[in-house]
């Protein structure tokens, strides 16, 4: 294959070094499977790029059943890739696609074309001209010291505590947690932050592909395997050398292909379909599951003896509604992010609305409220985002009721309250100004009364009183 202007290649026949994946300067990535080798491609972070056999494609493979011009992919907002009216087809997810049909694809997914296979890798750090969609937040992408400017948790202090000491390693990690945590991100904080560094991170979604499709991407297979193997194709067991190989949604995965990866695990050699020689691999694991794994033994869906190959280290991410206390940062974040994207000042964010992103459960988690975030930026115009623009569900009740002083026509504000006696706010406790500010915030948006902003924070009453005198806020209704 031939690198095309513009874009930075690099090829590593099997078996042989690792691959540059180009640091930080790409976006997206693609990871070209082919005969006895692989390339991968440092894509732009919008546009379109054709795949062909032609030489003037910009992503070239030399396979004899691609097409001159086989397919595009198209990079924006989201991902889509397009089959041009090749002669032997491209596949997504197993499934043929039509002439000029767009088809999105995600992350970790595959487009087969012949015998090559593409996969498709998205990096949550974005560049200027485009940007794409990316599972979680981007303050963990760099290294996991980076996370402390969200982190608030003494549960999310540990998950990374726990993360930093496991990526100096080699063992393998099981990562749980709801959808839409940032499984996936963390298990890139954990490559990123090992020694692994500056080998290949390759994820693939057990749960996106099928049976025979998901073994013959993993192991591989030689000329003449099967009907249609018309070349030798490297899996992405091989293809991780000195790398980082993640799993996502490793519960989904078959009972026969758990038996083989077992094997893996165990001798830590592979054997491609069609072939009876075992080669010897160097991958590091992580998988990640938002099934309790437990349980899926007890129903022998999952098999007891690769659960515990797997869970060398387990971590759990605990759910955003576990960890109210990261929201507004969290939401700043985002916030600051996606403006930067549009091009755009960031716009003012009402204390109303902070505050009903607090009381929202997050079924979605990290990436419902990165969504809702970059929702309200593209409604509000850009001045202000106040409660009518978030989705109905997400609005919580703020009530006012009048404020027991001569100012029945104001709100009380934050500033309007006494400080702490006794040193002021400096002589609290690290963690404990936070929690004070949101505090006296519930009682300016409910106007000093205590039961409604006790509730506004999810706190019960004797719990919130304790706190007003344990910080030092006169307690309003008592003057």
């Amino acid at each position: 294959m031939s690198a095309p202007e513009g874009i930075l290649t690099n090829r590593t026949t099997i078996p042989g070094e690792p691959v540059d994946w180009g640091g930080d300067r790409a976006g997206v990535r693609l990871l070209v499977i082919g005969n006895g080798s692989y390339e991968t491609y440092n894509l732009p972070n919008a546009g379109a790029v054709t795949i062909g056999r032609a030489e003037t494609a910009d992503v070239r493979i030399d396979d004899p059943q691609a097409s001159r011009s086989h397919a595009r992919l198209t990079i924006g907002d989201l991902l889509f890739v397009e089959d041009l009216g090749s002669i032997n087809g491209t596949r997504v997810r197993d499934r043929p696609i039509a002439r000029g049909e767009r088809v999105p694809i995600q992350s970790g997914e595959t487009i087969a074309i012949g015998s090559s296979v593409l996969i498709v890798h998205v990096r949550s750090q974005r560049g200027a001209g485009g940007r794409v969609a990316a599972d979680g937040p981007t303050y963990t992408e760099a290294n996991l010291a980076d996370a402390a400017t969200i982190t608030r948790e003494d549960s999310m202090k540990a998950v990374y505590g726990v993360a930093e000491r496991a990526s100096a390693g080699t063992i393998n990690i099981l990562i749980m947690g709801e959808t839409g945590v940032g499984k996936e991100v963390l298990a890139k904080t954990i490559h990123n932050s090992s020694p692994r560094r500056s080998g290949p991170s390759i994820c693939i979604n057990c749960a996106a592909l099928s049976e025979s499709l998901l073994e013959s991407e993993l192991f591989g297979y030689e000329k003449g395997a099967f009907t249609g193997a018309t070349n030798a194709k490297v899996g992405l067991l091989e293809a991780a050398e000195g790398g980082t190989l993640f799993l996502d949604e490793v519960g989904e995965m078959p009972l026969s292909t758990q038996a083989k990866l077992l094997r893996v695990l165990e001798t830590r050699e592979v054997t491609r379909l069609g072939s009876v020689r075992p080669r010897h691999i160097d991958v590091r694991f992580i998988a990640a599951t938002n099934r309790d794994l437990e349980v899926e033994v007890e129903r022998s869906t999952f098999r007891r003896d690769l659960y515990f190959r797997l869970n060398g280290i387990s971590i759990r991410i605990p759910p955003l509604r576990e960890r109210r206390s990261e929201i507004r940062p969290l939401a700043s974040s985002f916030l600051r992010e996606i403006c930067q994207e549009l091009g755009r000042p960031e716009p003012r964010v009402s204390e109303a609305v902070l505050m009903a992103l607090e009381q929202h459960d997050w079924p979605g988690n990290v990436r419902e409220l990165k969504n809702v975030i970059e929702r309200a930026v593209l409604l509000c115009g850009g001045v202000a985002i106040g409660l009518e623009h978030l989705p109905e569900k997400r609005r919580a009740p703020v009530v006012r009721a009048a404020v027991p002083n001569d100012r029945t026509d104001a709100a009380l504000m934050p500033d309007d309250l006494p400080r702490p006696r006794g040193g002021g706010a400096g002589a609290l406790p690290p963690g404990a100004e936070e929690e004070r500010k949101r505090i006296m915030d519930a009682l300016a948006a409910c106007a000093g009364n205590q039961s409604r902003a006790a509730k506004l924070l999810d706190m019960p009453r004797r719990t919130f009183v304790a706190k007003l005198d344990r910080y030092n806020i006169p307690r309003p209704n008592k003057g």
